[in-house]
């Protein structure tokens, strides 16, 4: 045994001390940091902070948030018109306090309201088809007024045609009935009807806080389910549907936490039995958890820091860093039950210290380059591993020789077994040869077959109950959720006004040219078309009272008097009621206003109407996103090539050119056994399949680093490696048991990655002739 005194400071107390005093300090600062500090559980932020157009932020943030607050209901008491059904579920909502505000019937007090606003601002309120009547001297309105007064479905009164003879508030009234051709107004509350002739009667409510906070999300819905059984227990006829987002938030974050507590429990699990399997001790157990615990601290300091908060679904992805971390631990720990009795803990430390860093060198690299993913979550875990990592590997290199004093040495694990592995590996051509020639032709086989799909979609598994009823509402309301919508916005809301005015025209045409099938405008007009609308009604009423007055209506007189409808007074009044949503006023004055579209056939070309138009952005959030998926997955594919350029000039500067090249061919058949696999089972490339890859490539190439290491012994190495991949396997690999498609294939590509790269670790063992040296 060499004696320790020949290596001076190696043994020496001042790095661990100066270790513990910064893991004091970074304790000190979490403990500074947890009061300010929140852990944000809303499930928007873990998605990109999208660039949508020249929108200010501050209206895209306000519109997001209110339309994600959104919940609407049908009720149906059957083919019988009653209200009564409706009226119960209506007040269930109001008593149960989790909506900021819920309608259903409009009472004579509102309906009074209703109509004398439209009364009151009738000049100010012409709708297109009345201003197209109006044009030319109004002939063609007096005409219509005749249509109406004579049919025998219009119920034209006479004190209706004495108070208004132009029938300027008939007009807006059937223009608004045609934005909404399905539903009805009967006995104040708006009603449809489906095929079979049963009544549904609709209500709308805004939740009082986020649709995205995981635990106020899962008791609105649990309240909801439990209302609705009441519901149906006191009516078993009626029917119910339901529809918002906050539905959609909590599927994901209760299939989330169904994840977390089946395999976060059997992955903690299996990574302790096996270290005190192959150990026949805690003591490996209790220095594993220093040193992941020193990591977590690490990496939480690191990442409240830079970011200000937690999420928490960081902290759920970061425990696939256990697996890793404890690698470290595995690695020397490893080297001291085999070769304890021989040589110091310091003199171990030296036989694995340089792979340990190259192997948290690459790992951490791998991270790093998460960090362009467009996610939040995702780049607080980057930064969240890169830290913990680094803390974990200079845990086990500071405190580790100190702490591994009394491990008891073992002979090795199915020594036998991995005796044959190796010899295999050194004498058998057919083997090292062989093996990797059969995977690099699964490889190509899959590859070949490969299909990309940049669909954000794949991140929920949608429930089919949550979206039938979806799909039931907008065939029985016409009112869909696509999420495409033009936003038209300005500095002062009547600015925001004549640009939705200028726009509409724009979009006449877009629909007759077929690239939409409609489209939903607010019926209010700026101030300056009120005014040209007044003086509109001014030159047509003279011929309008001719042709009444020939029809022996001589005592009407119609009141052409300015009657402006300004944007607060309409917000402010019953008329805005279902309206409300698309209209949105910041402090500043800033405004804008939601068109949303149906029948989209060519998203492309309305983005090209919006950007000719000032202040006018298209928003598709679903083609945006996917378009996002899209960018960053080139630029990760991208960075791969670069990362396999530089890991194959660093391994032929440490190694030569032949040995170099040889160690490269386990990083490239892991990544090319990883989308092979992917292939196999049936699922689609996309931006975690890649972000997968980073990480196969960043753990796999550990496994080379760690048999290429010529200080160490390759039964050592191999053993080391072995615990290694299981833990990796056994912390990442539960992700193929995911219901979420992303995380599944996100899994799929770890496991087959990595474990290729654990087969293949072998071709960098190093010769007798290298190990001597």
């Amino acid at each position: 045994m060499k004696n320790t005194s020949a290596l001076p400071h190696t043994n020496s107390k001042r790095p661990a001390l100066l270790w513990g005093a910064l893991c004091l300090l970074l304790l000190g600062m979490l403990l500074a940091l947890l009061p300010q500090a929140r852990i944000n559980s809303s499930v928007l932020a873990m998605l990109p902070k999208q660039a949508l157009g020249t929108i200010p932020p501050a209206l895209n943030e306000g519109f997001m948030q209110r339309l994600d607050k959104q919940l609407v209901w049908l009720v149906s008491p059957g083919k019988e018109a009653n209200p009564e059904i409706a009226q119960y579920w209506l007040t269930q909502l109001q008593k149960s306090g989790m909506l900021a505000t819920v309608k259903g019937s409009m009472d004579a007090t509102n309906q009074q309201a209703w109509g004398a606003f439209f009364w009151q601002h009738r000049n100010g309120l012409i709708d297109s088809a009345t201003r197209e009547r109006l044009q030319n001297g109004g002939d063609t309105q007096a005409q219509w007024i005749l249509a109406q007064l004579y049919s025998a479905f219009s119920g034209v009164s006479g004190q209706e045609l004495q108070k208004d003879p132009l029938m300027l508030m008939r007009g807006s009234q059937l223009a608004l009935a045609q934005n909404s051709p399905s539903l009805r107004l009967m006995d104040g509350w708006l009603v449809t009807q489906d095929e079979q002739g049963n009544y549904w009667y609709f209500l709308h409510g805004e939740l009082a806080g986020s649709s995205f906070d995981m635990q106020q999300t899962h008791r609105v819905v649990t309240t909801l389910a439990s209302l609705e059984n009441q519901l149906k227990t006191q009516y078993p006829q009626a029917q119910l549907l339901s529809r918002g987002t906050l539905f959609y938030s909590d599927y994901a974050s209760q299939q989330a936490k169904q994840d977390i507590s089946t395999l976060g429990v059997a992955t903690i699990l299996g990574v302790v039995l096996l270290i005190v399997a192959v150990f026949r001790s805690l003591r490996p157990l209790l220095l594993c958890l220093i040193s992941v615990g020193i990591g977590a601290l690490a990496g939480t300091v690191a990442t409240l820091l830079i970011f200000g908060e937690l999420h928490l679904m960081t902290l759920v992805m970061s425990m696939s860093i256990i697996g890793i971390s404890a690698d470290y631990t595995l690695y020397y720990l490893t080297e001291r039950m085999v070769h304890g009795g021989e040589a110091s803990p310091w003199q171990s430390l030296i036989k694995v210290r340089q792979a340990l860093l190259l192997a948290l060198l690459t790992t951490v690299a791998a991270y790093l380059i998460m960090m362009l993913a467009p996610f939040p979550g995702i780049r607080q875990m980057a930064v969240f591993a890169a830290m913990g990592l680094s803390a974990s590997c200079l845990t086990v290199i500071f405190w580790h020789p100190w702490l591994c004093g009394r491990l008891p040495v073992r002979p090795i694990p199915a020594m036998t077994l991995l005796l044959r592995w190796l010899a295999a590996w050194r004498s058998n051509k057919k083997l090292s040869l062989g093996l990797p020639v059969v995977l690099a032709l699964i490889s190509l086989a899959g590859i070949t077959t490969l299909r990309v799909d940049d669909d954000i979609a794949q991140l929920q598994a949608l429930p089919q109950a949550i979206l039938a009823q979806e799909k039931t509402i907008t065939r029985l309301t016409g009112q869909s959720v696509d999420q495409k919508w033009f936003v038209i916005y300005g500095s002062t809301p009547q600015q925001t006004l004549e640009r939705l005015e200028a726009f509409t025209s724009v979009l006449e045409q877009a629909r007759q040219t077929g690239a939409l099938s409609g489209f939903r405008a607010i019926p209010l007009n700026s101030l300056a078309r009120q005014r040209q609308d007044l003086t509109l009604l001014q030159n047509a009423a003279p011929a309008v009272i001719r042709t009444l007055q020939s029809a022996g209506l001589t005592t009407v007189t119609p009141d052409l008097q300015a009657m402006p409808a300004t944007v607060d007074d309409w917000l402010a009044s019953p008329a805005s009621e279902g309206w409300r949503l698309m209209w949105l006023t910041l402090t500043n004055g800033e405004s804008g206003v939601l068109v949303p579209v149906e029948g989209v056939k060519d998203s492309v070309a309305l983005h090209a109407l919006a950007e000719k138009q000032q202040g006018v952005a298209w928003v598709d959030r679903k083609s945006s996103f996917n378009a996002l998926f899209a960018l960053y997955r080139a630029v990760l594919t991208g960075l791969l090539i670069v990362a396999l350029a530089v890991i194959a000039c660093g391994a032929v500067v440490r190694l030569g050119w032949r040995k170099g090249l040889i160690s490269l061919v386990p990083s490239l058949l892991s990544l090319g056994c990883g989308l092979a696999a992917l292939s196999f089972s049936g699922q689609t490339v996309n931006l975690f399949s890649l972000l997968a890859l980073v990480l196969v490539l960043g753990i796999g190439i550990n496994y080379t680093l760690f048999f290429s290491n010529p200080r160490g012994t390759p039964l050592t190495s191999l053993l080391a490696i072995t615990l290694a991949m299981m833990t990796t396997l056994l912390t990442l690999g539960m992700l193929v048991f995911s219901a979420t498609q992303a995380i599944s294939s996100f899994g799929i590509v770890l496991v087959s990655g990595i474990f290729t790269a654990f087969l293949l670790s072998p071709l960098a063992m190093p010769g007798r002739k290298e190990r001597k040296r």
